[in-house]
């Protein structure tokens, strides 16, 4: 058995490709767009975005089902848009359910 199952590997790998197209992106942008690339916080974002793509992939592909490999790249790229989501639909959700009472 592997350390790290191989779905969590690919959203992993997933994750990965986002953060490199986000590093192209900064790298092309006009100098006044252009990230700061000396910030610590800019590297721990990128690390951030690396450790949800690793949770969501645990979270989501915990059991033995076998899916194809680009569904867990696709989770892995998606997971900083899967959690954003989550984290602002359910409070809304919990919000509007205290209202009906």
């Amino acid at each position: 058995m592997a350390l790290i199952p191989e779905p969590v590997c690919l959203c992993l790998l997933g994750g990965a490709t986002l953060q490199i197209l986000n590093l192209i992106d900064g790298l092309s942008a006009p100098a006044d767009r252009r990230p700061d690339f000396k910030s610590i916080a800019y590297y721990l974002v990128i690390l951030f975005n690396l450790a949800l793509s690793g949770i969501l992939g645990f979270v989501y592909f915990e059991g033995n089902e076998k899916l194809n490999k680009i569904v867990y790249f696709h989770v892995g790229i998606s997971a900083p848009i899967i959690i954003r989501t989550l984290a602002t639909t359910v409070p809304e959700i919990v919000r509007k359910s205290g209202r009906r009472k």
